[in-house]
């Protein structure tokens, strides 16, 4: 008797996952653009190895020194500079040389930094990053799927159907973003993407 009972158990279970995977459905995206206030980072490879002909002759410490005081005069907080040794021995170059690194919420900051010309510089690459509290994404999260719910129903009005109950719903976004940067990407908003499943009646 309790095999019967059992069996009957897994039964309705297996019917009722069954019934929910064959419902009727309809799968739609959802965005939301907000604003942001990115952290910019630039980085410059200050190395004997950009050093060619006449100037063959120049320490590294004459060079790093050289670009560090054009720095200054140019206004870039000293704050906002990181050197990174590690970095730069990692890279395996075989003359001396290290990273130097902007970092700072000032987009006027990072483009004076990025337009500043040495001796033995080279540009590496720049991004920006940006981080978002727990309250944020959920608020993202809503909008994004407000704009979704509204994209269902104006399909199923279409169809003749209604929208329904949620059947799943996915948010695969990082609270801590960093992007490669280049020219044309816009930097003061970004859009927030969710992916959500609605029954169809």
């Amino acid at each position: 008797m309790k095999k019967i009972i059992l069996l009957t158990l897994i039964l309705m279970t297996g019917l009722k996952g069954f019934s929910q995977e064959n419902k009727n459905r309809i799968n739609v995206t959802g965005v939301h653009t907000v604003e942001i206030s990115p952290s910019y980072i630039a980085k410059m490879m200050v190395s004997l190895n950009n050093v060619y002909y006449d100037s063959q002759t120049m320490s590294l410490e004459e060079i790093k020194s050289g670009y560090l005081d054009k720095l200054a005069k140019e206004g870039i907080p000293n704050t906002s500079i990181k050197k990174n040794q590690l970095q730069y021995d990692l890279m395996g170059y075989e003359k001396d040389g290290i990273i130097v690194e902007f970092q700072g919420k000032s987009l006027e900051e990072m483009q004076k930094f990025l337009k500043i010309r040495s001796i033995g510089v080279s540009k590496l690459d720049h991004n920006y990053k940006v981080e978002f509290t727990e309250t944020q994404m959920a608020e993202y999260a809503k909008g994004a799927f407000d704009n979704a719910k509204k994209k269902a129903e104006t399909i199923a009005k279409k169809l003749g159907k209604q929208v329904g109950s949620i059947i799943s719903f996915t948010d695969n976004n990082a609270n801590k973003i960093n992007h490669s940067w280049y020219y044309g990407t816009p930097t003061d908003s970004m859009d927030y993407h969710i992916s959500v499943s609605f029954e169809l009646l």
